[in-house]
């Protein structure tokens, strides 16, 4: 042990003394010194994990309990793994186990190690935790000095799964006068060529100004995934039930652009109210009237149509858009012109509550960009379903406050758990497999309850069955 401390202080010392000199003598600056300086923490690093292994196998090797159950089978079996400091490769013991005559690397289990696993769980972690924001290429080239394939990165997260909107914890429950929801879509290129939309649901109870045109949302929750809107809407009706005192809400909002899964959550999510996005009913209104000014006969009705819908003056509303689209000549333009009437008028209901007291102000197009637009649709990519689903959660996960690496960790420990598990009762089974193997044949021929006449129920449940 103090062999591998002075070891470490001399390379730390040496290292100081060569890049003082080089900078000196204007060999190097400050990139090289960071580079070589990596180098060198990678490399003592490693170092510094086969001491602690070679010290664990030597106590192992020693131990007085260990030897009454276990005999040293190969003394020397060596494995590799690669860690974020780069590869390491140390040797262990084989040993068996005398009493149940089966084979064992200690060192391993101690330690947590998988069979056939090649990176270490830790540095998985990280490659987890990285491949959420960059691609998978460039996760591993982060995370690690060894060279890993975005093959590898991408079994590295179907190993990590599907990670549940509901699985990190709820301390306390909220009190709130009112809860609001927004939701929206990012179309995400998949790799048969067509797009699929990857929603997204968002709930907080209070805005916050930060600055001028920026705006924090207090106790954030995201909620995503490739799965059917009803099941998404009772995620976050269970998180609304978990997370608020809902006897002190009066108001509930669900804000969005109009699409129909958007508003079906008025059906789940108890008492809300359902209010259209004014970023998406500003688009439409654009689409009415932003040609009206260049028209032979210019005629200009924006802001009488925007007094209409605040007013909720429906009628108004629809006899100058009616106005509007008999004064444009363009047939093509027309069509558009009469898809925005509809737009407006099937979501009559969600304007009204837009301009009502709260002056609602909905900001899901960024929240989509933020969270899914940036890994998932902004670049050349083409996703499979699985991929895109995973990711996405992966994101909402860190958004909202987990880490993908605590999570990882603790997903390792409960396989491992369950798999020892799944050993014991294998060794149940095998235990009454081996005591039904040793019954005699003959003697099941005369079975209590199956010769006897007071068995005869018995009898003929086994005739009438596939025994």
């Amino acid at each position: 042990m103090n062999n591998i401390i002075q070891l470490i202080a001399e390379k730390v010392k040496r290292e100081i003394e060569e890049s003082v000199i080089k900078v000196i003598e204007g060999e190097v600056n400050l990139d090289n010194i960071v580079d070589s300086v990596g180098e060198m923490v990678n490399d003592i690093g490693t170092k510094t994990m086969l001491a602690i292994i070679d010290e664990l196998n030597d106590i192992i090797k020693k131990s007085p309990e260990r030897s009454k159950k276990y005999h040293i089978h190969k003394s020397k079996v060596s494995r590799t793994l690669i860690t974020r400091f780069g590869e390491l490769e140390f040797e262990r013991s084989y040993y068996k186990n005398i009493e149940k005559n089966n084979y064992v690397y200690i060192l391993d289990e101690l330690l947590g190690i998988e069979k056939y696993e090649r990176i270490e769980g830790n540095l998985k972690g990280e490659i987890l935790d990285k491949a959420a924001n960059v691609s998978y290429e460039k996760a591993a080239k982060l995370s690690t000095p060894v060279p890993i394939t975005r093959e590898t990165v991408k079994k590295i997260i179907r190993e990590n799964g599907v990670i549940d909107n509901l699985e990190l914890e709820i301390k306390e429950k909220r009190k709130v006068n009112t809860i609001y929801i927004e939701a929206d879509e990012d179309h995400v290129p998949m790799q048969n060529g067509n797009n699929r939309e990857m929603r997204l649901i968002y709930v907080y109870d209070d805005k916050t100004e930060v600055n001028k045109g920026r705006t924090k949302l207090e106790n954030i929750r995201y909620f995503t995934g490739e799965m059917h809107p009803e099941d998404m809407w009772l995620e976050v009706a269970t998180y609304i039930d978990e997370a608020y005192d809902l006897d002190s809400v009066e108001k509930i909002y669900i804000a969005g652009d109009g699409a129909n899964w958007i508003k079906s959550g008025t059906k789940i999510i108890k008492d809300s109210k359902y209010v259209l996005d004014h970023y998406h009913l500003s688009k439409y209104v654009k689409t009415i009237t932003a040609h009206l000014g260049r028209l032979d006969n210019p005629i200009c009705i924006e802001e009488a149509l925007w007094e209409y819908m605040k007013a909720g003056n429906k009628k108004s509303t629809i006899e100058i858009i009616n106005l509007a689209i008999e004064e444009t000549p363009m047939g093509s333009k027309k069509e558009s012109m009469k898809k925005a009437k509809r737009y407006i008028l099937n979501n009559w209901e969600g304007i009204q509550k837009l301009f009502g007291e709260e002056k609602y102000r909905c900001s899901a197009e960024g929240h989509i960009s933020h969270i899914l637009s940036d890994r998932l649709s902004s670049r050349p990519m083409g996703w499979s379903v699985i991929g895109a689903d995973e990711i996405a959660r992966m994101r909402t996960y860190k958004a909202n406050g987990g880490s993908i690496k605590e999570y990882y960790r603790k997903l390792r420990t409960e396989r491992s758990k369950e798999e020892k598990k799944l050993k014991q009762d294998e060794k149940i089974i095998n235990s009454i497999k081996r005591a039904y193997n040793n019954i005699n044949p003959d003697i099941m021929i005369d079975m209590p309850y199956i010769s006897r006449t007071e068995g005869r129920w018995l009898k003929d449940m086994l005739r009438s069955s596939s025994f």
